[in-house]
């Protein structure tokens, strides 16, 4: 069972104001911050998969009510692909979990992987580079597996939407926060099967306030940013996640 304290209150609320504002952040940024506070990796993603999942879930329904035909602004195949190659890839990835566990350093892991997937957008959009379906079926795979292992395949996620959709605000945080609402509920029924663990009602319910206050200031904000602003929100969240686990060695 998990212990709540004012700090953790405190990074809940933060994080989920963050994903609400860009799409990802509970998993991207509590990850780290939750193996520095010294929780085991399956401790820590059994207790923000399911903030997450209700984050991402209640915004998307802000998203319908509030918005008039919303469009995910890249081909229509994403998500035949995403649902085909991304999903299944998680299984794969909480399989090496499993095993791995015990002896990955997942410090050094995620922040490798951030730091490549930044390296890789940079050289796509330097270069002017566009993704062949190939590629697109290679990212949503390695994306899949990735999450299922570290908890962090949101920031690749994220990055690579933010490629496909010109970097517009609304898009950009509509696709994330559809995808990644799958992503997460996804992950944690297979993480049920792997790992046995239960869904910790009692601990919700003391959070589920702090998490609607997190989505209600994540939307009052995000009226406030600029695209601009907003082109750049997810790369630093994922900088900064790396560079956290990384003073944390």
């Amino acid at each position: 069972m998990v212990e709540i304290n004012i700090i953790y209150y405190l990074i809940i609320f933060l994080i989920t104001v963050l994903q609400t504002i860009a799409g990802v952040g509970i998993l991207v940024l509590g990850t780290p911050l939750l193996l520095i506070f010294g929780y085991d990796i399956v401790s820590a993603i059994s207790l923000l998969l399911p903030i997450s999942i209700i984050t991402s879930l209640t915004n998307l329904l802000i998203f319908k009510l509030h918005t008039n035909k919303v469009g995910i602004n890249f081909d229509k195949n994403i998500k035949y692909h995403f649902f085909l190659f991304c999903i299944p890839s998680i299984f794969i990835g909480i399989f090496l979990l499993k095993i791995f566990q015990e002896i990955i350093n997942f410090n050094i892991l995620v922040s490798l992987i951030i730091f490549l997937t930044l390296t890789v957008k940079l050289y796509y959009q330097k270069n002017k580079l566009r993704y062949s379906n190939i590629n697109k079926k290679l990212i949503l795979s390695g994306i899949g597996l990735i999450h299922g292992l570290t908890n962090s395949g949101g920031t690749l996620l994220s990055i690579f939407i933010l490629s496909l959709t010109q970097n517009l605000k609304k898009p950009t945080r509509y696709a994330v926060t559809f995808f990644y609402l799958f992503l997460a509920t996804f992950q944690y029924l297979i993480f049920i099967i792997f790992f046995g663990i239960r869904f910790q009602m009692d601990l919700m319910i003391n959070l589920i306030l702090i998490i609607f206050l997190g989505i209600l200031f994540g939307n009052i904000i995000v009226n406030y940013i600029k695209e601009k602003v907003f082109k750049f929100l997810i790369e630093i969240l994922a900088f900064l996640s790396a560079v956290i686990l990384l003073a944390n060695l």
